[in-house]
């Protein structure tokens, strides 16, 4: 994907694919395939939840505050709270497909340091 068809939260990461399924105001659904290693790196929304279900592949979901390290397999689940920063990682072995629903409400993505600590925020990126 070039840089001028890209998504306003893709400039922060790569992935293999990325197809908005459904996009309203307050909702989002995203089918995603990432390669092994690909990530995207810590944020947080400020008013959605971010749901992730796991088609393929093995998906790590890292949060802080609380401190929390989810892997999950095929038919995986797990949400992250708004505001709950987190960080998502298609694990070593092979791609990762996975269907990520971002609601309800307005969405952001808050790109935080890269680090092991909390990290100072950008600015919100709009949709």
């Amino acid at each position: 994907m070039n840089a001028s068809t890209k998504r306003p939260w893709e400039r922060h990461y790569d992935a293999d694919r990325i197809e908005v399924a459904i996009e309203t105001p307050i909702l989002r659904v995203l089918d995603a395939t990432f390669a092994s290693g690909q990530q995207v790196p810590w944020h947080r929304h400020t008013n959605v939840i971010d749901h992730f279900w796991v088609v393929s592949g093995r998906l790590k979901v890292e949060t802080r505050g609380p401190d929390q390290c989810m892997e999950l397999g095929p038919g995986g689940y797990c949400a992250v709270a708004p505001g709950c920063e987190h960080r998502v990682t298609c694990l070593d072995g092979g791609d990762c497909h996975f269907v990520n629903l971002q609601g309800f409400g307005a969405y952001d993505f808050i790109r935080l340091g890269d680090g092991d600590q909390p990290g100072h925020a950008e600015t919100p990126v709009p949709t």
